[in-house]
Parts: C-alpha cells; structure tokens; sequence
C-alpha cells in the first residue's frame, strides 16, 4: 500500500498517511494528526544513491531542532 507524507502549513508537521491508490484518486479527508489542520501540502521526497543505498535527502527542520547540521556528528549533509 502507497505511503503519502504531508506537510502542515498551520503547525509545520510532518505526517504520512497509507492508502490504496484508489483511495487516493477518490480523494482523502486528511487532517494534521498534530493540530487538526487541514491546510496541507502533499510532500514529493527526494532519494540519492550513495554506495548502493538509497538514502532520503528530505530536510525536516521543524522537527529535528533546524536544519540538517543541529548536533552532533562530523558533518553537514
């Protein structure tokens, strides 16, 4: 089954949601599962392939504390 991740553009949550493609297509009734929102923007990731794996590039700053270089660790992304 299909995972389609949103973002909410009231609270900055993001949230993904599983559905048929059917489900889809007919049309979701989704809600921020934070604040109830339904001011929402669909989110299109973005992958790379790095040594034969893929690995996600999506940046969520409102969630892990700002931007992909807020912690430990050696580097920037």
């Amino acid at each position: 089954m299909p995972t389609y991740e949103y973002h909410c553009k009231e609270c900055g949550y993001y949230f993904e949601v599983k559905a048929t493609v059917k489900e889809k297509e007919e049309g979701l009734n989704i809600h921020c599962e934070q604040c109830g929102s339904e001011n929402l923007n669909q989110v299109f990731g973005g992958f790379a392939i790095l040594g034969g794996q893929a690995v996600n590039v999506k940046s969520r700053e409102s969630q892990n504390g700002g931007g992909c270089c807020s912690g430990a660790g050696s580097g920037c992304c």
